[in-house]
């Protein structure tokens, strides 16, 4: 069959589930980022990320101490392909972007939005946005991210043209190949405001169909993600940042067209993607391929941002608690225990266990005995240290959603949220670490109707909401939304309280770990610090360019954490977190070819060699040293 019949087929397919649409529920929507107010340990730690990375570029290196999108980015030496530069300077971008709406820094607004201004006033020939020096569009893909927070902004209508003349400029043969199907996210968002149908056709024949007009090209890993490989008996073999991308297309398609084969199809290949290869921390295993659920094999960081991303999209075509659930265990563990707490260094590759964190110490086969899992500013591959700023601004952007007259507090944490001119919301609560969140209004003169919706987190039995003081009766079931609607005055206030108990979970392969609420618990290994200044080839020449101020961090236990626990161990709530029984086993280091110390995997049927103690638990995002999922112990008879 030649590409003009599938795609004529594809149309006719599409014709025929459009009217369908209208009996899905309306997708929420994200407010316009002037509209959300970070407060609390949220603004703080948008500040502490502002103070942080974000805001010195220079600590990063190369390419983020240049141009940006404002121009064209120089090449520094020869790692790397020339796409490269443009999309991790995209991620940094957003990230900035939506920090500076976020916090009101005319810094970063004006920063972020001239490279914006740039790309679209410098377009191609035939309309298409990005760089002349790399034909690919993934890193648009990215940027678009950026152009759509600006767009909400202030929604100029020659953003939109801009944005339609790029998704009509990319052939059907390259907007199928790689990662260049990832614009099917800009191409829907923008045919969903300019009420373009032929966009979504587009994007429904190079999906659908994604196999046949590839022809009969060898498959590259960013090619492996179609309809037939989702839906394959093999496990998934596929790297990870392009399965967290992927992922959103055919939910969105779901949206666009209303066909319930996408919406199936999106569903189960992100429930598969977790029973083969979740980890109890939020992610997935994705160094950079796919592992399996081993409790040694990392994440890659780009995935805690990228996933909880495509997650947002999840919850806001769906309108299902769980979706929220995820996203908040990735960013608040996996996410969040990525990165230093003052935020000047990350790693690449990040575990649930790690006991040593230098550079040398990466235990994964990919660039084994490398940097990758130290805590620095600057890494071989940049990828992740542009994406990890749009970690909590995307997680701000998304506590708050719209729909029909209703206000949608899907995200919990402190903010305020102008639903209208004369309404705003007011969220005071200290979540995830303690159990209630307090929404009050603060109305004009008079009554103003809205319906304010809440999530009751699936992992939460015996919620209790009480609505200006008194009791309410409305059912409040795990894993489902509560919705209160009302013409609400100034001061009215709800009060939700979330029970957050104790879970001891069991780890696959053995080993156990514990949560409360969407909090994972690590033991935070006593640490010795030490500025790692080794110039390490695999680096390329790129170091921060002040060391004292943003160091590399060479992390090694200064304590012990060869603990393990018994088959019937409980944790007890203490201030701050966790407190559990544990005995220390024979447990070493692995070595790597050199005498590389590398965190070991869980020793199978440990014996104890000592008596009984006691050690805290805290949450993993404040961690960098960690035990997270611990051994259990056995005692000869």
């Amino acid at each position: 069959m030649n590409f003009f019949a599938t795609l004529t087929i594809a149309a006719a397919i599409l014709a025929s589930v459009l009217p369908g649409a209208q009996a899905q529920p309306a997708s929420w929507q994200e407010p316009s980022l002037r509209d959300v107010t970070p407060e609390g340990w949220l603004k703080a730690q948008l500040e502490t990320q502002r103070s942080g990375l974000t805001g010195h570029p220079e600590a990063l290196s190369y390419p983020y101490n240049t141009c940006l999108w404002a121009g064209e980015i120089p090449r520094m030496g020869t790692h790397g392909q020339d796409w490269w530069r443009y999309e991790q300077t995209a991620y940094y971008t957003d990230g900035l972007l939506r920090m500076g709406y976020l916090l009101g820094d005319s810094t970063f607004i004006a920063k972020g939005e001239a490279g914006i201004d740039y790309t679209l006033v410098h377009p191609w020939e035939n309309g298409r946005l990005g760089s002349k020096v790399i034909t690919n569009t993934w890193p648009f893909a990215v940027f678009f991210r950026a152009v759509r927070a600006a767009y909400d902004v202030n929604p100029d209508p020659q953003i939109l043209e801009a944005l339609r003349r790029h998704y009509y400029s990319i052939p059907m043969g390259q907007l199928v190949r790689k990662r260049d199907i990832v614009s099917i996210e800009g191409m829907l968002w923008t045919a969903a405001r300019t009420g373009d149908d032929a966009l979504v056709s587009r994007a429904d024949s190079a999906f659908r169909l994604r196999t046949e007009l590839l022809g009969d090209r060898k498959l590259s890993r960013d090619d492996r993600v179609t309809p037939e490989f989702l839906t394959a008996p093999e496990p998934y073999n596929m790297h990870g940042v392009t399965m967290s991308e992927m992922l959103k297309i055919p939910i969105m398609l779901f949206e666009a067209t209303g066909d319930p084969w996408f919406r199936d199809l999106a569903v189960n290949s992100l429930d598969r993607l977790y029973a083969e290869d979740g980890l109890p921390d939020g992610l997935f295993t994705s160094a950079e391929w796919l592992q399996g659920r081993g409790i040694r094999h990392s994440h890659e960081t780009c995935n805690a941002v990228d996933m909880s991303w495509t997650l947002g999209y999840f919850l806001e075509i769906l309108h299902q608690p769980r979706y929220a659930d995820m996203l908040e265990k990735i960013v608040f563990n996996a996410g969040a225990g990525s990165v230093t707490q003052d935020f000047k260094a990350l790693q690449y590759y990040s575990s649930v266990n790690q006991f040593i964190a230098t550079g040398t110490s990466n235990h994964n086969k990919d660039n084994y005995c490398s940097t990758w899992m130290a805590y620095r500013p600057t890494h071989q591959t940049e990828c992740c240290a542009g994406n990890i700023h749009r970690l909590f601004p995307n997680y701000a952007a998304r506590m708050w959603l719209r729909g029909d007259g209703e206000a949608v507090a899907a995200l919990y944490g402190p903010s305020r949220f102008r639903f209208s001119d004369a309404l705003t919301f007011v969220e005071d609560t200290d979540y995830p670490y303690h159990e209630t969140v307090s929404i009050r209004a603060e109305a004009a003169k008079g009554r103003h109707r809205a319906r304010l919706t809440l999530r009751i987190p699936g992992w939460c039995t015996n919620a209790s909401l009480r609505i200006n003081g008194r009791l309410s009766r409305i059912p409040l079931n795990p894993g489902s939304f509560v919705s209160i609607d009302r013409k609400w005055k100034d001061c009215d206030r709800i009060e939700l309280q979330l029970p957050m108990p104790v879970k001891r979970c069991e780890a696959y392969g053995g080993g156990v770990w514990w949560e409360r609420g969407p909090l994972v618990y690590s033991y935070a290994i006593p640490a010795e610090y030490k500025k790692d200044t080794i110039r390490y080839a695999n680096m390329n020449g790129k170091y921060p360019a002040d060391d004292n101020a943003f160091p590399c961090w060479d992390i090694r236990p200064s304590g012990p954490w060869n603990f393990a626990v018994s088959a019937d161990a409980e944790a007890t709530p203490v201030p701050g977190g966790l407190r559990i029984p544990v005995r220390p086993i024979d447990w070493q280091f692995d070595r790597g070819p050199a005498g590389e110390l590398l965190t070991p995997d869980l020793p199978a049927r440990p014996e104890p060699t000592g008596p009984e103690q006691y050690i805290d638990l805290v949450p993993y995002g404040s961690t960098t040293l960690r035990l997270t999922v611990f051994p259990v112990y056995f005692v000869s008879l």
